[in-house]
């Protein structure tokens, strides 16, 4: 089987299946995105390289996808092609998380662009497939987003097939400027939709700050992994960089610059976010996530961010309740509502390490089909079902 990747971010599951895909003999790989030279930069691919062929997105990619290669499907995470570059389509869509309300209007640009390259995914195709994480979320792309049913399959996250196996912290110690072996670290990994992270019970520039301090005086690391930087304001990025460069247990990172975030959670002892999407991934090392209740009040009005043609675009929302699609009291792990249940919760968290195990665990049984390693084989088995016909296997949906 020839299969394409055609990623807008190439990680987390998109990174996941093609090591998957890249053992198996009678398959070929190859990955269109943005910057392979980034990729190869970062200290995953020098761990565990792949076999798959990188190729760097440009006009004639998006016309007309990988000249003199005749993919059997195209396997995507966001962005859709132009025009169809495979007779099928899979789409591993970029994160489950709470963020919504991912209603048919919201994605009305995508059903359009998925109409243009594999036909109407609104009704039965049998030349498209779209994944979900689980029975929640099946139900909510067929009812909500508009996908029909029957081009759904519950296919959990394929990143919890490695994430679920812990890798020596040793073997990692290379690539980090502080000591990760006989330190905790901890990993803070905000959304970038609300703006600042703290700005609903102060100013970042204070409550880093006590934050840092906190976790100084406790000895341990912080890795603090932002979004692109350029969905920032100037202002802010010289803040963070200002941040790091006077505490040494920081280490910044941005994705545009430093992409993967499969080795970060690796290492972590713990997470720290406003409800990214990243913490339904670490939930698999079943290690404390910290989930920062991101605005004032559900119900008071504030400013939302999206990333448009012509830039980040701020919208006043009514109720933040209208942009989520999961409550955030549905979570797997620990809830602040404060900045003082923020430090109690570190605490706890470098404390008492599997305080969330059992919420994490919950969590993914019933959303993530249980983080249980068979991901992998669960997209294998539906690209057989697309590709070549085959009846869908047991444990697929």
């Amino acid at each position: 089987m020839k299969v394409l990747i055609w990623a807008t971010s190439f990680g987390s599951d998109l990174w996941s299946l093609t090591r998957y895909l890249d053992q198996r003999p009678d398959v070929t790989v190859k990955v269109v995105m943005n910057d392979p030279d980034t990729y190869y930069r970062e200290p995953v691919s020098k761990l565990f390289p792949l076999q798959a062929e990188l190729i760097r997105r440009g006009r004639i990619q998006d016309l007309l996808g990988v000249p003199f290669f005749r993919p059997d499907v195209t396997i995507m995470d966001n962005r859709v092609p132009a025009r169809a570059t495979s007779p099928k389509g899979l789409m591993l869509w970029h994160g489950f998380g709470w963020k919504g309300p991912n209603d048919e209007e919201e994605f009305a640009f995508l059903h359009g662009a998925l109409k243009r390259a594999w036909g109407d995914a609104k009704k039965p195709n049998p030349n498209f497939r779209w994944q979900c994480f689980g029975p929640w979320d099946m139900q909510h792309r067929s009812k909500i987003s508009g996908f029909h049913p029957s081009n759904c399959r519950q296919l959990g996250a394929v990143s919890h097939d490695d994430l679920r196996v812990p890798l020596d912290k040793g073997r990692l110690q290379p690539f980090y400027p502080f000591d990760i072996v006989r330190r905790k670290t901890v990993l803070i990994a905000p959304t970038w939709h609300y703006g600042e992270v703290f700005a609903h019970w102060g100013s970042d520039a204070d409550l880093f700050e006590r934050l840092i301090a906190h976790l100084e005086r406790r000895e341990v690391n912080v890795i603090l992994r932002l979004h692109d930087s350029f969905r920032f304001d100037r202002g802010y990025v010289k803040f963070l960089n200002d941040l790091a460069h006077r505490h040494p247990n920081v280490l910044l990172k941005f994705k545009d610059k430093a992409p993967d975030n499969f080795l970060d959670m690796q290492v972590s002892d713990l997470l720290l976010t406003n409800f990214s999407s990243i913490a339904n991934l670490y939930y698999a090392t079943l290690r404390p996530t910290i989930h920062v209740y991101p605005v004032k009040s559900a119900d008071e009005e504030f400013q939302w961010r999206t990333l448009s043609f012509v830039g980040v675009r701020k919208k006043t929302i009514d109720s933040v309740r209208y942009i989520w699609k999961l409550p955030p009291e549905t979570n797997g792990g620990l809830l602040s509502r404060s900045f003082d249940e923020v430090l109690m919760h570190v605490d706890q968290s470098i404390d008492e390490p599997r305080c969330c195990e059992a919420k994490a665990r919950a969590f993914l049984d019933e959303h993530m089909l249980g983080a249980d390693g068979r991901n992998g084989e669960r997209v294998w088995n539906t690209l057989l079902e697309l590709v070549e016909g085959r009846a869908p296997q047991p444990g697929i949906i």
